[in-house]
């Protein structure tokens, strides 16, 4: 049995409550979401925003020793608002499509996660292509017909501007003989942020089970004033040699990737326009992640293309780049958005 599923959902920003709100959601078929959460601490008293004020567009701007912007009529912490996205299902089959569109109003936070991990299953025995040896020699790619259909997911969210998304899943595992496709587009405003991570899972080791047959295919673009600022696509057969070279995987079974894109105003309003000035910027953040990752002894790498940071993990523990990736979250959360630490409690059941 296949599922073709939708969801849709649209967040805003209250002034008058200081809370991000859940105010549409649509779902189609079997994808749904639980009730909006706001488990983050409640603000200082002297922290607090004066009731009175039902607007940021007069709020003074300070610059700090970072040489970031902040609002100093900033949102307070507690009015994030916590989505847990479900799939009853438990995974994605042949032939399924998930559709997950996010819209963020201005200056609303969502933080979007999964109860556990995510299973691409490997297709029924009856779908699956006989492979041909000179193909896997080749790293030849067989496209998926109707007859051998592959497994698809999609996500697309659009941020306005001071909005804020983290889109954090837990892990994709995927199984052998599985035929996926995963398309992330994310189109953020001027001012809007967003920190997403990847991490991926090629196998079930506890069933000594590896990725031999099947497909790998996903693809990321963050896109700004339509102007692209990340575009990855990885599309590898099964087996081949991205799994075993040293200049891929390397023969380990998880990969982690981690996207952080600040708002254009963390720089000066007159500088915005030269990219020369945010890589500059980044570069002073990069130094602090990368005394975390050494402090820590994180298995990571980071870098940055003038426009976003990139933590990269490749290894063999999944919660070592899960724990890792989780410590940079929380170091940008503070730097770009004044934030204390807080972990969403769904990571630890």
């Amino acid at each position: 049995m296949t599922w073709q599923s939708s969801l849709q959902l649209t967040f805003d920003y209250r002034p008058s409550s200081q809370k991000t709100r859940l105010c549409h959601s649509l779902h189609k078929g079997a994808l749904i979401v639980q009730r909006p959460l706001y488990p983050e601490p409640e603000p200082e008293p002297e922290n607090q925003v004066n009731d009175n004020k039902d607007s940021f567009q007069s709020a003074l701007v300070e610059k700090t020793s970072n040489n970031a912007f902040h609002s100093t009529a900033s949102k307070p912490q507690a009015g994030i608002c916590h989505i847990y996205v479900l799939y009853p299902p438990a995974g994605i089959a042949d032939g399924d499509e998930l559709t997950m569109t996010f819209d963020l109003q201005p200056h609303s936070h969502a933080v979007i996660t999964t109860p556990g991990a995510g299973k691409w299953y490997g297709q029924r025995k009856s779908l699956r292509p006989t492979s041909d040896v000179k193909d896997l020699q080749h790293n030849k790619i067989n496209t998926p017909t109707k007859k051998h259909p592959q497994a698809e997911q999609n996500i697309h969210a659009t941020l306005a501007d001071e909005a804020v998304l983290e889109w954090l899943p837990q892990e994709s595992i995927y199984f052998d003989h599985s035929v996926s496709n995963a398309n992330n587009r994310f189109d953020l405003a001027p001012t809007a942020s967003l920190l997403t991570w990847d991490i991926a899972v090629f196998g079930r080791q506890a069933y000594n089970e590896a990725f031999t047959h099947g497909q790998y295919n996903t693809r990321l673009q963050i896109w700004r004033d339509n102007k692209v600022l990340v575009s990855e696509h990885t599309h590898q057969q099964a087996n081949s040699r991205w799994f075993h070279s040293p200049l891929g995987l390397n023969k380990h079974h998880v990969h982690g990737t981690f996207w952080a894109v600040p708002s254009n105003d963390v720089i000066d309003i007159k500088d915005q326009k030269n990219p020369l000035k945010l890589g500059q910027y980044l570069d002073s953040i990069i130094v602090e992640v990368r005394a975390l990752i050494d402090d820590h002894n994180l298995p990571l790498v980071t870098t940055h293309n003038y426009q976003a940071i990139n933590c990269r993990y490749i290894g063999t523990d999944v919660r070592a780049c899960f724990e890792a990736f989780y410590q940079v979250r929380e170091l940008l959360r503070e730097k770009w958005y004044d934030l204390e630490p807080h972990r969403p409690r769904i990571w630890d059941t």
